[in-house]
């Protein structure tokens, strides 16, 4: 008996334009990744979760699965499902994990771990219908990734605050340099602001005042190789009020003063 025996994977894709609702039970255990994109998850009566970006979930035999892309914008899928002997072995020792509970992975090495599966799906397409070694390795890999590189159920946003959520992560996008209180509108929003935090984080990638940060940050740089304007007021105008504080976050970022910055890329346009 080959120790790689066990393992079958009659279905996979990757489909980077994916634009599909899926609705069904399904007979085997599918790894489904979403690379980039918005989409819904629904297991069985539970409540109807939202996660953008590079998210995983199971799919397994004895319960009922919607799922698919959200508010018309495609997404990059991909699947491999599997079945076999050695599936019952991934269960029992705990390599694969099912949490219907918790369902949605985020995946920390969104690239890696594209590559692993679409190298799965090159080695299965030479060697169908064989699975061969290397395949088997690989997805393994994945199982282990899975385990130990991700965050499970931080990235499952309930529909009626995915819609805050994304409006509000628009508008700081559009207007950095506002006073954004997030303590007063998670209040607002009727949350603590501890669990309104790790759904901003689940959305928008960082906390809040992080998020914040990073974009007041991307303006005064844009300003800076824009106008001439003193860098005192470029500060104000980007939503920092303390020119100290943001020298010392500006060279922290950039690791070069905003001077320098300027000399940089203003290209001789500043006399």
């Amino acid at each position: 008996m080959n120790f790689f025996d066990g393992l079958s994977i009659p279905l996979f894709q990757s489909d980077p334009g994916h634009h599909r609702i899926f609705r069904h039970e399904p007979l085997y255990y599918g790894l489904q990744y979403n690379h980039t994109g918005s989409f819904f998850l629904r297991i069985n009566h539970g409540p109807e979760l939202r996660a953008e970006g590079s998210c995983a979930f199971i799919t397994h035999p004895g319960a009922f699965f919607a799922y698919g892309y959200y508010d018309d914008t495609p997404r990059h899928h991909n699947h491999i499902c599997t079945c076999g002997e050695r599936v019952q072995r991934y269960l029992d020792s705990g390599l694969l994990v099912i949490n219907d509970a918790a369902p949605i992975i985020k995946v920390k090495q969104p690239d890696r771990f594209l590559k692993i599966m679409l190298e799965i799906m090159s080695l299965l397409e030479r060697h169908s219908p064989t699975v061969p070694p290397r395949a088997v390795l690989l997805f393994e890999d994945l199982l282990l990734h899975l385990n130990h590189e991700s965050v499970q159920g931080e990235d499952a946003i309930p529909a009626h605050h995915y819609d805050f959520f994304k409006k509000l992560i628009s508008d700081i996008r559009k207007n950095p340099q506002q006073d954004w209180c997030f303590e007063k509108i998670s209040r607002k929003h009727g949350q603590t602001f501890r669990h309104f935090r790790r759904l901003f984080k689940s959305l928008a990638g960082l906390p809040p005042q992080q998020f914040l940060l990073q974009l007041r940050l991307q303006l005064a740089a844009s300003m800076l190789i824009e106008n001439a304007d003193p860098v005192s007021d470029i500060a104000e105008n980007a939503g920092f009020h303390n020119n100290i504080y943001f020298y010392r976050l500006f060279k922290q970022h950039f690791k070069i003063t905003p001077l320098e910055y300027r000399h940089e890329f203003f290209h001789g346009k500043c006399h």
